[in-house]
């Protein structure tokens, strides 16, 4: 979770005319223009990284609940959250595709490193989740990372048809 207590984490909503951010471990929805927010979620963990779908209806986001970072799933309209991910391990950064059928994050569900993950929404339920990027071992020594690369800050071109990210 992030160190500061300030807003962070920013999704447009797909008109352009709302955001939703992170602030203080809740998910904030607020109109441009106006000084008023709305929480969204307010459990007892602390929710962060959210991501708007291309159809407005759905929030994908972080929860920390202490132990895991699990990704869930929040209906706007009907204001109930879902999990996506039971694994105990640390799951972030997720991105819609741009037609909305798939999810995109970050997981440390293999190994305990990080690895880019991607899966089907179907029903509000994430489906077929599949490891995209691979298990490297650097031979060369290094300072500041592990031997093994992670994978972090995944990005969906436009087009959905390819993924960007960045590695060591």
């Amino acid at each position: 979770p992030q160190l500061s207590s300030g807003p962070s984490s920013v999704t447009w909503s797909p008109d352009s005319q709302e955001v939703i951010y992170s602030m203080a471990g809740s998910l904030w929805r607020q109109r441009l223009g106006t000084d008023t927010a709305q929480q969204l979620a307010a459990g007892a963990g602390y929710d962060y990284q959210p991501d708007w779908s291309p159809d407005g209806r759905w929030v994908v986001y972080s929860a920390y609940d202490g132990e895991a970072i699990e990704l869930r799933l929040l209906d706007l309209a009907s204001g109930e959250s879902q999990a996506l991910t039971n694994n105990s391990a640390v799951n972030v950064e997720p991105r819609f595709s741009p037609d909305g059928k798939r999810l995109l994050f970050v997981s440390t569900s293999f190994n305990q490193r990080f690895h880019i993950f991607t899966g089907e929404l179907q029903g509000g339920r994430l489906a077929n989740v599949a490891r995209l990027t691979g298990e490297n071992k650097s031979p060369l020594p290094r300072y500041y990372y592990s031997a093994y690369d992670h994978e972090i800050n995944p990005l969906w071109t436009r087009d959905g048809r390819e993924i960007l990210y960045v590695s060591n």
